[in-house]
């Protein structure tokens, strides 16, 4: 499927989330293009994907829900997380939200890899 976020209008922001062909090898110009698993010919793009930044800091990509907003107000957000336990503890990834987490828990980051 697209990324939630890849739709128009879903939230106050100047172009959504991109979304790509099923060869992963063009970004859609048209944000309403009906998404894969509806028979359409949007994707989630490969590149959609986390990088490090240094040893303490990446960047990537999750499907969110957070309790008390809506897609709108988390669409295309980003939100600093950081670890507190295991080997990454004090380790943080800023999550751009591309994704609604409709499946999951109230306060749940789904991180994209």
């Amino acid at each position: 499927c697209k990324p939630s976020c890849s739709w128009s209008n879903k939230a106050p922001v100047s172009q959504p989330v991109n979304a790509c062909n099923a060869a992963n090898n063009q970004y859609l110009q048209n944000p309403d293009a009906t998404a894969g698993c509806e028979g359409g010919e949007a994707f989630q793009c490969s590149d959609q994907a986390p990088w490090m930044v240094r040893d303490d800091l990446a960047f990537g990509f999750a499907a969110a829900k957070l309790a008390g907003q809506s897609e709108s107000d988390w669409c295309c957000a980003c939100y600093a997380l950081t670890f507190t336990t295991t080997s990454i503890a004090g380790k943080t990834l800023v999550v751009q939200i591309t994704n609604t987490g409709g499946d999951l828990g109230d306060i749940h980051f789904d991180i994209a890899v």
